[in-house]
């Protein structure tokens, strides 16, 4: 069957359990401090458009695009391990820029960490560059940048 994203919420059971499977993930590779994931209870907040991306009735991805004042930011793009590899994360990715599209948002920003080879990969195939910190991060050694200039 299919894959499908669509708006989901955080606080979905399935999602949820990504999301701390993320979080928990980020606490065993990066110094706490360095860590800059959305609560479960901030990526309910109205400026963040929540995507979950299901097959066969289960969520086994999911990604938020956070609508600031002059771009967006890609947060919280995580895959079960175990789905990894058949394009769950491009769909959700391609999902995030159709809304940034239709928002009419002409940059989308990330920030990612030293040693998600998988991540890099897929920021990569989509065309985002490496660019200084933004909004509150600052430069901390584990953090990547990336940015991705929108038609």
């Amino acid at each position: 069957m299919t894959s499908f994203v669509e708006y989901a919420s955080p606080r979905h059971p399935d999602i949820k359990k990504l999301l701390l499977s993320s979080h928990q993930l980020m606490k065993d590779l990066y110094p706490e401090e360095t860590n800059s994931y959305l609560s479960i209870n901030e990526l309910c907040s109205p400026n963040i458009h929540f995507f979950g991306a299901r097959k066969n009735q289960k969520y086994y991805g999911c990604g938020a695009l956070d609508v600031k004042p002059n771009y967006g930011e890609l947060k919280s793009l995580f895959v079960e391990p175990n789905a990894r590899g058949n394009g769950m994360a491009s769909l959700i990715m391609r999902k995030v820029l159709f809304t940034c599209k239709k928002l009419n948002l002409k940059t989308l920003k990330l920030e990612t960490g030293v040693g998600l080879d998988n991540a890099m990969s897929l920021y990569k195939r989509f065309e985002f560059e490496t660019c200084e910190p933004f909004g509150n991060y600052l430069k901390n050694g584990y953090s990547i940048f990336m940015k991705k200039d929108l038609p």
